[in-house]
This record gives C-alpha cells, sequence and structure tokens, in this order.
C-alpha cells in the first residue's frame, strides 16, 4: 500500500511515499536517497524521467519490504529551496527520514531500516550511516569515489565525444554552447570562482546553482567515511557506467572494515538501464523508456532478506 506522507528535516516538511506491503508484523524498510539534482521522490528530474526508484519500490514491495522515497527539499511537493542546498542538507533530510521511519513502530521494524543511495546518494550512504548508527545496511548504487573534479572533466570528455558525432545545424549549436576545450581548467576556475564568492548562487553554464553545494562536493571524501564504516554494505555498479566507474564499486570493499557484497553488472549504464552500444549521455533519454535491469532488484531485496534475518520464510 502506498501512503502519502510528510515529515519535518529542521524548519521545513518534506512529503514522499512510504509503501508498506500487508503484514501482520513489523517490516524491514529501504529509504531511498537521490543523486545529484533536483530530483523528486522517484529520481525523475527536468529531461530525465527515470522512474528509478519507483521501480525499485514495487520489487521490494512484492517481496515483502517497505520502502520510503521522498521528494527533495524544494522540488515535488517538498518544501525548502534547493537552489542554495548543499550536500549537508541532503544528509540532514536523509537522517529526518529515518527519524521519521523509526517512529512508525507498527508498520516499520526500526531494527531494519537500511539506507539505499544512487550515485549522488551513494556517496553520501556512509556519512547518513555515521550520523544514525541503528542503520541495518547501506546500499551504494553507481558510486563514486573521486573527487569531484576527476568525474566533472570524465563526464565532460564524454559529452564532448558525443557532441563532436552531432551533425547538421543541431549538432553546431550544441557544440558552441555546451563544447568544453579545457574541462580541467574551467573544473579549476569554478572551483576558485565558489571558494572566493559569498554569493549564495552562483551561474553555471546558463543555471544559476547553489555556491554551497559545489563548494561541499569539492571538498567532500567519501573515503573518509567509509574508512570507519561499521554497516553491512551491498555495492552495485555497470559495466558501462562512465559517470561513476565500476573500478570505484570494486575498491568500497577494500576500504570499508564492514562486510560488503560487491556486484558489477555487465552492460549497465548509471541509469540502471542495459546498453547495448556505448554508454553516453545523449543515450540517457531512449534508456530510460525501458525497466531497469532487473539484476538491481533481484540482488537488492535478496539482500535486504538475508541482512534482516528473514531468509527461509
Amino acid at each position: 500500500m502506498n501512503e502519502e506522507i510528510t515529515f519535518p528535516s529542521g524548519k521545513i516538511s518534506l512529503a514522499g511515499t512510504l509503501t508498506v506491503p500487508k503484514s501482520d508484523t513489523p517490516l524491514p524498510c529501504v529509504i531511498m536517497v537521490h543523486g545529484s539534482g533536483a530530483q523528486d521522490r522517484d529520481g525523475n528530474m527536468s529531461g530525465f524521467n527515470t522512474q528509478i526508484f519507483q521501480q525499485i519500490s514495487k520489487s521490494l514491495s512484492e517481496q515483502g519490504i517497505a520502502s520510503l522515497r521522498y521528494d527533495k527539499r524544494g522540488c515535488g511537493k517538498s518544501e525548502g529551496d534547493f537552489s542554495v542546498a548543499g550536500l549537508s542538507e541532503m544528509v540532514d533530510d536523509a537522517c529526518a527520514a529515518i527519524d521519521f521511519l523509526s517512529r512508525q513502530s507498527e508498520k516499520i521494524d526500526s531494527e531494519k531500516i537500511f539506507v539505499l543511495g544512487h550515485s549522488e546518494g551513494a556517496v553520501l550512504a556512509p556519512e547518513i550511516a555515521a550520523r544514525r548508527e541503528h542503520l541495518a545496511g547501506l546500499v551504494m548504487l553507481c558510486a563514486s569515489l573521486r573527487s569531484f573534479e576527476e568525474d566533472a572533466v570524465k563526464n565532460a570528455e564524454v559529452l564532448n565525444r558525443d557532441l563532436e558525432k552531432m551533425t547538421g545545424i543541431k549538432g553546431k549549436l550544441a557544440r558552441l554552447f555546451l563544447y568544453s576545450k579545457n574541462p580541467l581548467a574551467t573544473m579549476t576556475k569554478l572551483r576558485r570562482k565558489v571558494e572566493k564568492t559569498k554569493a549564495k548562487r552562483v551561474w553555471v553554464s546558463f543555471s544559476r546553482v547553489s555556491t554551497k553545494f559545489y563548494r561541499e562536493t569539492f571538498n567532500y571524501d567519501v573515503k573518509a567515511f567509509l574508512k570507519s564504516t561499521k554497516h553491512p554494505i551491498l555495492a552495485i555498479g555497470g559495466s558501462k557506467d562512465f559517470q561513476c566507474h565500476p573500478d570505484d564499486t570494486l575498491l568500497i570493499k577494500d576500504i570499508s572494515p564492514s562486510p560488503t557484497d560487491v556486484h558489477i553488472i555487465e552492460n549497465m549504464d548509471h541509469m540502471l538501464r542495459l546498453q547495448a552500444g556505448e554508454s553516453s549521455i545523449l543515450s540517457y533519454a531512449s534508456s530510460c523508456d525501458t525497466p531497469i535491469v532487473p539484476e538491481v532488484n533481484e540482488i537488492l531485496w535478496a539482500w535486504v532478506i538475508t541482512q534482516s534475518g528473514l531468509a527461509g520464510r
């Protein structure tokens, strides 16, 4: 059953969907934490209807596992201002969601709450767990362990490659506005800009974005949190994920002292879809018309059931 809920995070109220299958006893629950950008509770944002969290929630429900997904602050039905928020607010909001679930004792087993993060959410998951030690485990989908500069330069190079393949007037216009001649120099300039300014927002390309987000992202170190992780981890990556390389997913088990299950799914991209050819940013629009890779859901619910002590039920 899907229930529209709201919960407080500091001075604002966040809106989401709590999905709880029929049960006579409290159930394990998975909280979903978004990737970067202004995303709604299903993982959708302008130009990309990924439906990632909606599909995962449905699969978990079919296996008797509850889930909570919510709109980012300032997105969907949630209050707040996304345009001035940083990573710290994203962590605060996830912790508020955990606290809300912990009070749903008739529906949710507070000792079997898991955090699932995708992309940026996966990077933040270890910090969230450090602040809420009663969590049962972490799920890191398509995580990056690299610096923001490294990822941004890599992604810009992929976009440049795609832009060079575009033909006609559309290709010329796209290259005029989107092509980056020197991605590393661009990122170095941006870092200096956000660290120098006192403004809450700065212009990046054609959008005004949160200075706090970029300042915190430039200085974020997920490895420091991973090194002190106390919770079991499920890490899933895709062999065709150019945004968050599968090599990073493989490194998680070497950095974290916690029991870690790692899976690299062949031909899966960053949006958890199969890619027959070369994966690119431009390929996302068409790939998101297809369901996420079934193995993601199968690995996920099987791991949650095992960690919850419900295997063989």
